[in-house]
């Protein structure tokens, strides 16, 4: 799932999205929402067998059976890896939040293109829950007055070529970057480098996917990865964990300071016991990241606040009754009496197969045999 859509790939190879379509992040060729899912033909995707899927802010990356990486939706910063011909309506709305300190300037464009009133020189400022409204009531507006019709082809689900020869296996789409995998263990990155969170060494955005040389040199196999809010993780064959991009609050476990990590570091998680473990998963959000640990135990980077509390690590550093374990700030925090391992029943324990029932035209054998003695 991502900011405002969905997608699901059926045991078929069929895929399937549905939700808020302004970017023409659903794939359908046209930038209408979907209340239901709908399978993706546009581009002749139907065609391929899909292996999975993954939903960003405003765009979405799949991955065929065949190895082939394709992408769709707002091409802005080069998330899409490719080429793309530009909107023939403009889409400011949509790019509020995807540049630094844009929130203010992406409500201004909005209420401009839905041609609201003109304020007044200086407005009396706005508490949240009133900018919340406007900035809905401005993005509805726009929507309201502009036609969902659209023949970019950032609407078309469309293979990255520079790609080509490359078998990728996996796939991570974040706020306003990329992250694709291939069958080698070698990792690739492109879109906004914002913060380092291409992990290519600079801020620079890369409009093609680039490979992570880094990891390369160290001959570091990914086998998992996340992108999210101008942050990356991954997991390696071995374990380890590595964090790149902005370190505010912990978000990465590289730390509370406010920095970057412009190529992957390795991140120490340990458990309750101080004992250090190695990683079999990771998924990051926008101000926090979530690592499965191998044996089961869950750990996090950063926090999202609730009841009023800011977003980040420290406050969840003041000890109470549902505090973490006592391990550095900034690191990974085991979230104490949850083992994914044990809501799974045992490896060798026997699960007798359910019966499926024979069909018969409409009717089941079973339903049939009732109906016919008057149950």
């Amino acid at each position: 799932a991502g900011e405002l859509h969905s997608s699901a790939v059926s045991s078929d190879g069929d895929i399937y999205s549905w939700g808020d379509g302004f970017c023409g992040q659903l794939g359908h060729g046209d930038r209408r929402p979907h209340v239901l899912p709908q399978q993706i033909k546009a581009g002749n995707l139907d065609d391929e067998a899909i292996a999975n899927v993954s939903c960003g802010a405003r765009h979405t990356l799949a991955v065929t059976e065949d190895g082939e990486c394709w992408s769709w939706g707002l091409g802005h910063f080069g998330v899409l890896g490719r080429s793309y011909t530009p909107f023939e309506h403009a889409a400011d709305a949509a790019m509020a939040g995807f540049v630094e300190n844009d929130e203010n300037e992406g409500a201004g464009a909005a209420e401009h293109m839905a041609q609201q009133p003109a304020q007044p020189a200086e407005p009396a400022p706005l508490n949240d829950d009133e900018q919340q409204r406007a900035e809905l009531q401005a993005h509805l507006d726009l929507i309201a007055n502009l036609t969902l019709e659209d023949s970019s082809n950032q609407c078309i689900p469309m293979k990255i070529e520079s790609l080509d020869g490359i078998r990728i296996v996996g796939s991570s789409a974040g706020h306003r970057h990329s992250l694709l995998l291939d069958d080698e263990g070698a990792l690739y990155s492109c879109g906004s480098g914002v913060g380092g969170c291409l992990g290519l060494g600079d801020e620079q955005t890369q409009m093609h996917p680039m490979k992570i040389m880094s990891l390369v040199d160290e001959r570091i196999r990914i086998i998992q990865m996340s992108a999210g809010c101008d942050i990356s993780m991954a997991v390696s064959s071995t374990g380890s964990l590595y964090g790149w991009g902005k370190t505010n609050d912990g978000r990465i476990g590289l730390g509370l300071q406010v920095s970057h990590a412009t190529i992957p570091c390795k991140v120490d998680m340990m458990n309750e016991q101080g004992k250090q473990i190695k990683a079999a998963d990771v998924d990051c959000g926008y101000v926090h990241s979530v690592i499965v640990g191998l044996d089961g135990t869950i750990h996090m980077c950063g926090g999202v606040g609730i009841d009023g509390e800011a977003d980040g690590q420290a406050a969840a550093n003041e000890p109470n009754e549902n505090s973490f374990s006592n391990e550095p700030q900034g690191t990974p925090r085991q979230i104490p009496d949850f083992n994914i391992w044990h809501r799974q029943e045992e490896p060798n324990e026997e699960v007798e197969k359910k019966k499926k029932y024979q069909k018969y035209g409409k009717y089941e054998v079973r339903g049939r045999a009732k109906m016919l003695q008057g149950d």
